[in-house]
């Protein structure tokens, strides 16, 4: 703990962090959790939380934030081409340039920098805190993403800019995340959906724990600079969050505007869209598309396709106590 970053990181215990490496081959530097919380982040993470926690924020910027897998990349392009009046030319731009992912450098860098022989098979590798540099040098206005809960994020950030929380079905984030886990190298996991499924509910999962991430969001929903979507709204009635969004971030859209952007959001052209479905990381050797995708089924209850009756009971007596006291604001909660 110090003056510029008010929480302790600490390591987990030896055995711990030992079977964390062995299963997730990208966890080079082991893990910590940061408290009280106990948020859960690679031990690279203590090289960058004041950072983050210090960033420099201005009036203009809009952030798009979430637990991974709750339907960020959909909300970021949505954000992106109402902040910058639909530009759909521009939007051909690769979203990770348009709307960088503010804590990329301490997920890349724990294993580019400490697995030479992978850094020697990329075709271009970033350099330390290459991501966190592209975010100040932006030029207004910004669009940031993160996963980070409000707690490690600078404490004036909804009263200096706008952002939009997204959140999801953790029995369909468990499954997302699984393939993400799978897919990506920096993660590098290499067991079952059964073991990721242990991991996911002790919270032994980047950016877990998944319901003090939501909870801190929930706590805020009053601010008029934050704006809860989730991905059911996103998916039952994809043209009324369009005016919500829109109506939050002040922009007016007309009705073909709206049936446009509908169209160019629609799950098969994200699918099918380079620009958003992460293929040049592909090509650098960070992603393995076998896993489906960055952008991969986008659907709601695909988890029943997954979980076992024991899983089943076992998500849900972890949703009772873990979630229970949210409001029953989130389908998934009726």
């Amino acid at each position: 703990m110090s003056s510029d970053f008010p929480y302790a990181i600490e390591p987990l215990e030896e055995k711990e962090n030992d079977a964390i490496r062995k299963d997730f081959t990208g966890y080079l530097s082991g893990a910590v959790r940061v408290q009280p919380q106990g948020y859960f982040f690679q031990g690279i993470y203590r090289q960058y939380a004041h950072r983050y926690y210090n960033l420099s924020l201005r009036p203009t910027d809009v952030f798009v934030a979430s637990y991974p897998k709750s339907g960020t990349t959909w909300t970021q392009e949505l954000v992106w081409l109402l902040i910058h009046n639909l530009d759909y030319e521009g939007a051909k731009v690769p979203l990770d340039d348009r709307f960088p992912f503010v804590e990329a450098d301490h997920v890349l860098d724990a294993l580019v920098f400490q697995r030479p022989e992978l850094k020697a098979k990329m075709k271009s590798t970033p350099e330390p805190g290459e991501r966190l540099a592209q975010v100040t040098k932006l030029e207004d206005p910004r669009c940031i993403k993160t996963h980070m809960p409000f707690s490690l994020l600078p404490p004036k950030i909804l009263d200096t800019c706008k952002v939009i929380y997204v959140a999801r079905d953790p029995r369909d984030v468990v499954v997302s995340y699984y393939h993400h886990h799978r897919m990506w190298i920096t993660h590098g996991f290499q067991g079952d959906f059964r073991a990721f499924f242990d991991y996911f509910l002790k919270d032994q999962v980047m950016w877990s724990p998944f319901w003090d991430h939501l909870r801190e969001a929930w706590e805020r929903r009053s601010h008029p600079n934050l704006l809860i979507l989730t991905y059911d709204q996103l998916k039952e009635d994809l043209p009324a969050v369009i005016r919500k969004v829109a109506g939050f971030l002040g922009k007016e859209v007309s009705q073909e505007e709206i049936e446009n952007l509908t169209k160019h959001l629609h799950f098969d052209s994200m699918k099918s869209n380079p620009a958003v479905n992460a293929v040049a990381e592909a090509s650098t050797g960070l992603l393995d598309l076998k896993e489906g995708g960055f952008v991969r089924k986008g659907k709601s209850g695909g988890w029943k396709d997954y979980f076992e009756e024991d899983m089943k009971e076992r998500f849900h007596a972890w949703m009772a106590e873990k979630g229970g006291s949210l409001p029953k604001e989130f389908k998934w909660m009726k």
